[in-house]
């Protein structure tokens, strides 16, 4: 009993050291795992079963020594862990009660096999790791300051791509004070910009997710970085509303040209003050300026003071409609409540250099990147443009603004690269969302913009810019900065962890790792050791209380250890005392009359000729292994009146009486 109980507690342990060890592990070969967890398991409930019928066989002898059963309860008791129709009998339940709560122990033990089955599960878990990730990227524009169109950066075999193109007053850079000057942005970013503009996304690079987070990863980090920046201020709300005052900018129109008052819903300004990309009347190839004869103009000091110069940045004015109620938008101005379905408001934005935080995430293929933080600087140009007013200033460009003080000049190399990147951005922006969207009716709306190809607009309530378009104006031009981390080769793109470094298609290596959090999900096993000790506790509980009334039963045996082995019930049933009884032996079934014979086990009464001895002749046991007349006295089975049973009193050391 006691090896017994000790081997399934073992298992159990086992059991629970190897679910442990599992514990939180990616679950791979769990087909294997499961059959180890189920063989230990078998194994504790093995020794736990042996435990409980162990005890169960000293519990029949004490019964069989101390009661009178029925043939057919005898036959119960002795195949009650075998067969589980012998727990039917109730005589067997009045007459053993401990023995037969041990029975169904033993069948009840298995059943912790199908409960701890349980207790080691597969479950989707995020693995998060906090490392470092390679090919991270971000802006620095400085390399657009950097960069020079006659030696441009070369990477891999490849030119590096600039946000602009340039003209230059001399091709010849010994001649004196020659310069570079705008010319606009360059067809490689337009592609770039026209993708995060009419795609409604940041668009990602190829294959992004794979290069900076790994095969099977997601991951996240996020990067600082200097751009420009829309910087945006509602001045007007409602219908007849006064128009705000932005900076010393004029309003160039009010609500009145919006619906209700007017005929359009969306009515955006981008242009006033913009750069104009044909400086000069005549030039030649390289933008070099000529005179009407054609011929080169020289010196170059001859040439217009603010030929090239950045005068302003224009100023984004956008005026829109919100529809009160779509559902009940009167369909024309001419029906009934027309004008009390809107209301128009105004918003004026300006260029602003400005400081960004962004988080990028992939999940799988997918990118999303998310502006944390965008702290505006200064102005990209900080003049005032001034409108009608003609700048004779020997430039195709009219452009006036104040104060003058504040042009930037194309020999103000640094500054002006950067400005004139700045502008470039913000080009992108206004030209996408210049123009109208007229609504009246709502039903037929007219657009004169490319807008409506962009986030701003509303294709479910008839074109109508969202009610968020301010927002989203500011949003669509982080979009078009943001696309830019999907072509690597512009200059301005560089490593995080090196930002003076330009690498192109080039993979990073250890020496550009940067912070960022990578995550999966990973089938992991779960191991739910209170389930498992729960069952385990209540089965080795069982099996304790199983031995221990084992124990009892071996003191109450004598000290011996009984079983129920083929030799020891022969030795207990032989000799004449059952030979009287009709076994039907040929059959090898009874008659009812023979089971409900009584049967115990105790001192075989001594027999005459006739089998039957009268109890006042029989010897008295002694108690001392011999009866009075020097004869060993023989213990066996024997129908009620044959046999003398031992009965306990009290305490099992008190002593015994003859029954």
């Amino acid at each position: 009993m006691y090896i017994f109980l000790l081997f399934g507690f073992c298992c159990a342990l086992g059991h629970h050291l190897f679910y442990a060890s599992l514990d939180g592990r990616i679950a791979d070969n769990q087909l294997a795992m499961l059959r180890y967890g189920t063989v230990l398991s078998f194994a504790a409930k093995a020794g736990f079963v042996a435990a409980v019928i162990t005890a169960y066989r000293q519990r029949i002898w004490v019964t069989v020594r101390n009661k009178l059963l029925s043939v057919g309860a005898l036959d119960s008791l002795f195949a009650a862990t075998d067969d589980v129709s012998a727990l039917w009998n109730t005589e067997v339940y009045q007459k053993a009660k401990m023995a037969m709560a041990l029975a169904s122990l033993a069948w009840l033990t298995p059943l912790m096999i199908i409960l701890t089955s349980n207790t080691l599960l597969v479950g989707l878990v995020e693995n998060i790791d906090h490392t470092k990730c390679p090919n991270v990227r971000t802006l620095n524009f400085t390399k657009d300051e950097l960069e020079d169109f006659r030696h441009p950066t070369k990477i891999d075999g490849m030119f590096g791509l600039s946000v602009n193109y340039w003209n230059t007053t001399d091709d010849n850079v010994s001649a004196a004070d020659w310069f570079d000057y705008y010319t606009g942005p360059s067809d490689f970013f337009q592609a770039v910009a026209n993708l995060g503009v009419y795609s409604h996304q940041v668009m990602g690079a190829k294959n992004a997710s794979f290069d900076i987070c790994g095969a099977g990863w997601n991951c996240t980090y996020t990067i600082d970085f200097v751009a420009p920046g829309y910087k945006c201020e509602e001045i007007a709300n409602g219908v007849g509303s006064q128009v705000q005052q932005f900076g010393n900018n004029v309003t160039p129109f009010n609500t009145s040209v919006l619906v209700p008052e007017g005929i359009y819903s969306y009515y955006a300004y981008t242009s006033g003050g913009e750069y104009d990309r044909a400086q000069m009347e005549r030039v030649q190839p390289g933008g070099m300026p000529v005179d009407e004869n054609g011929e080169r103009i020289w010196p170059n000091q001859s040439l217009p003071e603010h030929l090239g110069v950045f005068r302003t940045e224009p100023v984004v004015w956008v005026g829109y409609s919100v529809r009160k109620d779509p559902d009940t938008t009167p369909p024309n101005s001419s029906m009934a409540g027309w004008n009390e379905a809107f209301t128009p408001k105004i918003f004026a934005c300006e260029n602003y250099e400005t400081a960004y935080t962004v988080e990028f995430k992939y999940e799988g293929q997918d990118q999303f990147t998310n502006v944390t933080r965008r702290e505006f600087l200064s102005k990209v140009m900080d003049t005032t443009y001034i409108k009608g007013k003609d700048a004779v200033d020997g430039t195709n460009d009219n452009t006036t603004a104040v104060p003058e003080s504040n042009y930037v000049y194309p020999n103000d190399t640094m500054r002006y690269r950067r400005v004139s990147t700045f502008h470039s951005l913000g080009m992108m922006l206004r030209n996408a969302i210049n123009g109208t969207m007229a609504s009246d009716p709502i039903g037929n709306p007219g657009a004169n913009t490319k807008a409506l190809q962009t986030k701003l607009m509303n294709p479910k309530q008839e074109w109508f810019p969202y009610p968020n378009v301010q927002d989203l104006v500011r949003d669509l031009y982080e979009d078009i900065i943001l696309s830019l981390f999907s072509s690597y080769r512009m200059v301005s793109l560089t490593w995080a962890a090196k930002p003076w470094e330009t690498p192109g298609d080039l993979k990073g290596n250890e020496t550009t790792l940067w912070p960022c959090t990578k995550s999966r999900w990973e089938n992991r096993y779960k191991y739910i050791a209170r389930d498992l000790w729960i069952v385990y506790s209540c089965a080795f509980l069982c099996a304790v209380i199983a031995v221990v009334l084992g124990t009892v039963a071996v003191f109450e045996n004598e000290g011996r250890l009984y079983d129920t082995r083929f030799s020891s019930i022969v030795a207990a049933t032989r000799g004449p005392a059952l030979e009287k009884v009709m076994w039907k032996e040929d059959k090898g079934d009874l008659d009812p009359g023979v089971r409900k014979m009584r049967v115990g086990y105790g001192l075989i009464h001594k027999t005459n000729a006739l089998g039957v001895v009268p109890e006042e002749e029989t010897t008295r046991y002694t108690g001392r292994g011999m009866n009075e007349e020097g004869d060993t006295p023989r213990f066996g089975f024997g129908l009620e009146g044959d046999v003398r049973q031992i009965k306990n009193e009290g305490s099992l050391f008190r002593g015994r009486t003859l029954s």
